[in-house]
C-alpha cells in the first residue's frame, strides 16, 4: 500500500466515523441499513475468517480496508437527506457525534471532581 493511499485513508476515518454514528443514532435512519452495516462488519471483525496473520500487516491492512470499504458503502446507501443533514451538523459542531462527545467530557469531570474532592 502506498504512503499516498494510506494517508489519505487516514483522513476519511474521522469523517466516516462521525458520519456513521449519527445515523446510527438518528431514529430517522431505517432500520434495515443499521442491521445491514452491522451484518457487515461482523463478517469483516468476525475471527473466522481471515486472511493468514502469518504474513506481518497484510492481515490488519485486510481488516482497515474492508472495514473503509463497509463504511463507505454503508454511507452511500443511507438516504442521503440524512447523510447531508449530519455532514452539516458535523461542520458546524452540533452533530449527535458533538452532543454526546461534550456530554461524555462532562460526566467525565463531574467524575474526575468527585473523586478529588471524596
Amino acid at each position: 500500500m502506498r504512503f499516498a493511499t494510506l494517508l489519505q485513508l487516514v483522513r476519511v476515518i474521522p469523517k466516516y466515523g462521525r458520519v456513521i454514528y449519527c445515523l446510527y443514532r438518528d431514529p430517522r435512519t431505517p432500520r434495515w441499513w443499521k442491521v445491514g452495516l452491522g451484518v457487515a462488519l461482523g463478517v469483516i471483525w468476525t475471527p473466522f475468517i481471515n486472511i493468514p496473520e502469518v504474513i506481518p500487516v497484510l492481515g490488519q491492512m485486510e481488516w482497515v480496508a474492508l472495514t473503509l470499504l463497509a463504511l463507505r458503502i454503508a454511507v452511500s446507501r443511507a438516504p442521503e437527506d440524512l447523510v447531508a443533514d449530519h455532514e452539516r451538523a458535523i461542520e458546524e459542531g452540533t452533530s449527535i457525534w458533538h452532543q454526546d462527545l461534550k456530554a461524555a467530557q462532562s460526566r467525565a469531570s463531574e467524575f474526575r471532581t468527585r473523586r478529588v474532592g471524596g
